[in-house]
């Protein structure tokens, strides 16, 4: 039998891949230091970029498919981190390319909504009856 998401984890999947396109966004307004890094490292830099892009989408695929708690826990620790140094580097990012900066902002905003949704009462819920369901040795419902 499937047991249903609850919202709050059908939002924070949509918002995660909502945030991930908005950092694929945030890199096309940044072109300069594309083509910069690009230059330097020509294999390098697309692996590296592609890679991020993959743990991205297999984080949001660990917490709103798999249901593990871990990696909410974690996404809660990664996006709390995050909020000083979006902060720290706004003025400069801001100065030196202004639409970059407002889709960077943007991207965190969506981050943090999405991961206070997985707090939510229905979710919390979630997450703790996937991890009864693993202690009891039963196969998972989802």
């Amino acid at each position: 039998m499937r047991v249903p998401r609850p919202s709050g984890i059908i939002w924070f999947e949509r918002l995660g891949w909502m945030a991930v396109a908005l950092s694929a966004v945030s890199a096309a307004t940044d072109w300069v230091d594309v083509v910069k890094y690009y230059r330097q490292q020509p294999i390098a830099y697309p692996i590296v970029v592609a890679c991020v892009f993959a743990l991205q989408l297999a984080w949001i695929w660990l917490v709103a498919r798999k249901r593990r708690n871990w990696a909410r826990w974690i996404s809660l620790v990664l996006v709390v981190l995050a909020i000083p140094g979006e902060i720290i580097v706004l003025d400069e990012r801001f100065r030196f390319n202004a639409a970059m900066a407002i889709v960077s902002c943007v991207t965190v905003a969506v981050w943090v909504v999405a991961v206070v949704l997985l707090f939510r009462r229905d979710a919390r819920a979630w997450f703790v009856e996937a991890r009864l369901v693993s202690e009891a040795g039963l196969p998972p419902a989802t």
